[in-house]
């Protein structure tokens, strides 16, 4: 039998939704029982739980010159010669315990440094990776924000933070997020990294890689008072914040010396100066420079000593400076805070759509984190706003007593919501582009060739990104299409034709072809072209009030 009707049928398959602006990771170094580059997804705080690294028990403790020897019960697992951060606790007296920077020695031991004068160790305690109780604080900040994002720990191996950050370039370079297809694993647009990593010259080296406008990574880091300048305004792929710094109150007090020697700054006042370790005190008038500044009170501050740290080396006192007054007191944050994670879940969180727009970065609402101390502080707030550190802030000028994120932006000064936009325009029209074409390819009844009506059909697909741009609250002007090579493109756009506009240009097939004649033969086209303007919240009202005594009549 022959049919009298044949029926030949294709089909156009939707594109899977590009989610990387939702992945990001918690670098983490030694702190889980999960392989190298090994990826864990994390739903809910408990999901940590067993991935967790325990503690380890510490057989003896020894005191000589400055060197606490501490020999494991058990062989730790680290490389001979390598240093790196681990934690102490349990042990009698209690200044044996804390984090420290230790140097492996052994099988089965390690050392480190401190400025105590410590009895012998008459309970033994136990030790663990430092970065064990920072990612389990990461992950309990990320939670506190809200159930509606997930995050992952990318867990890099034991090891000093040089050769964590050696392992994150590697890690980087082997999952470039240009290669990013939806539905891929491995891929992040955001790495929260560990504290030890701030202003570690390897580091700000491997920033530098990513200061590009396609780079499409961003890096949540943890700064301080003392390194935030280490940071420049290229670095468009960092978020940097300080977080709430511990002060006391004690009155200005004049050094009567001052001292450098291998990373350790010591400073004598003239009197009693009451400042407790872990608190930030100011440094005014010394000569060199840099004893001036802000620093953290290290262990071995006491009566008129404080002690500091500092990775740049600072020559020899001639002029003694000044403990600068504190007036107000603040505590800090609490032990399993990790500020910077409220940062990533507001970044991860976002979900595009007509109804659930992507809002201004700036003025964020965060929860269980503390407001940076505003009370004394408005010179240093000021500068700290001038070089686009991130603080937490809270909404008290508003009437709100939610703390917010001050001032949502990148170290470039951008809010984050510009380059999360460009980022997004760049994902989005790769993924309608290419689904167009591939869909194209595969339609006998309107298949897409290249020529003017292709073009026309691309970019009316270009187009409708743009617009949905508009709708999620990412791009501030409608599109309109043109169709014009780059010299009248240019023209047009000097001469303000496309004012509250998003252009989105497609070079006609003729012109271009013979402006570029081995295209066609190739299939390629590079017509294209999109001219927007990212859309933003305010950050900065001014108000202008004038007061008469005139009655109006």
């Amino acid at each position: 039998m022959v049919n009298i009707v044949t029926e030949i049928v294709s089909q156009q398959v939707a594109p899977t939704p590009n989610t990387l602006q939702r992945m990001g990771c918690f670098v983490a170094q030694g702190a889980t029982n999960t392989s190298i580059n090994t990826s864990s997804l994390l739903t809910q705080l408990s999901d940590l739980t067993p991935l967790l690294l325990g503690t380890k028990t510490i057989t003896s403790m020894a005191l000589s010159g400055g060197v606490v020897t501490v020999t494991t019960t058990t062989p730790h697992g680290f490389a001979n010669g390598d240093t790196l951060w681990l934690t102490i606790a349990g042990v009698v007296p209690a200044g044996y315990n804390g984090s420290y920077l230790c140097t492996i020695t052994g099988a089965s031991t390690f050392t480190y440094l401190t400025t105590l004068s410590l009895a012998s160790v008459t309970v033994q305690g136990v030790y663990s990776n430092e970065d064990v109780g920072e990612l389990l604080s990461m992950a309990t900040t990320f939670f506190a924000q809200g159930s509606t994002a997930a995050a992952y720990v990318l867990e890099l191996g034991l090891g000093s933070p040089n050769e964590g950050i050696a392992a994150l370039s590697a890690y980087l370079v082997a999952n470039p997020n240009i290669n990013y297809t939806p539905g891929a694993s491995g891929f992040y647009y955001v790495y929260e990294v560990p504290r030890t990593w701030d202003a570690n010259p390897n580091f700000l080296t491997l920033l530098q890689s990513y200061e590009n406008m396609t780079a499409r990574v961003y890096f949540m880091v943890t700064t301080t008072l003392t390194t935030y300048t280490s940071y420049t305004a290229l670095m468009k792929c960092v978020r940097a914040i300080i977080e709430s710094p511990a002060q006391g109150v004690w009155s200005a007090n004049v050094l009567t010396a001052q001292s450098f020697s291998a990373g350790e700054v010591t400073f004598t006042t003239t009197a009693a100066h009451g400042i407790a370790v872990g608190q930030w005190f100011q440094i005014n008038g010394s000569t060199p420079a840099g004893y001036n500044g802000w620093w953290q009170a290290q262990i071995g501050t006491t009566g008129s000593t404080i002690i500091a740290f500092s990775s740049a080396n600072i020559a020899a006192s001639t002029v003694l400076g000044t403990v600068v007054a504190s007036y107000y007191a603040n505590s800090g944050i609490t032990a399993t805070e990790f500020t910077a994670s409220a940062m990533m879940w507001n970044i991860v969180n976002q979900q595009p759509g007509a109804t659930n727009k992507v809002r201004p970065f700036a003025f964020d609402y965060w929860y269980g984190v503390t407001p940076f101390p505003t009370r004394g502080n408005q010179a240093l707030l000021s500068t700290l706003k001038t070089a686009n550190i991130t603080i937490c802030g809270t909404g008290a000028e508003g009437g709100i007593s939610n703390t917010i994120d001050l001032w949502g932006t990148t170290l470039d000064g951008n809010d984050f919501s510009y380059w999360y936009s460009v980022d997004w325009i760049q994902v989005n029209a790769d993924l309608m582009i290419s689904n167009a074409v591939i869909n194209g390819s595969n339609d006998p009844v309107n298949p897409l060739y290249y020529n003017q009506p292709g073009i026309d059909r691309l970019q009316a697909v270009v187009a409708s990104v743009v617009s949905r741009g508009v709708a999620f609250g990412l791009v501030l002007g409608l599109p309109v299409q043109t169709s014009l090579d780059g010299a009248a493109l240019s023209a047009n756009i000097a001469n303000n034709d496309y004012v509250g506009k998003s252009v989105v240009n497609a070079v006609p097939f003729i012109p271009y072809s013979i402006a570029n004649p081995s295209d066609y033969k190739l299939g390629r086209y590079a017509g294209f072209s999109i001219v927007y303007v990212p859309a933003r919240g305010f950050t900065s009202i001014v108000l202008n009030i004038v007061v008469s005594q005139f009655v109006a009549t």
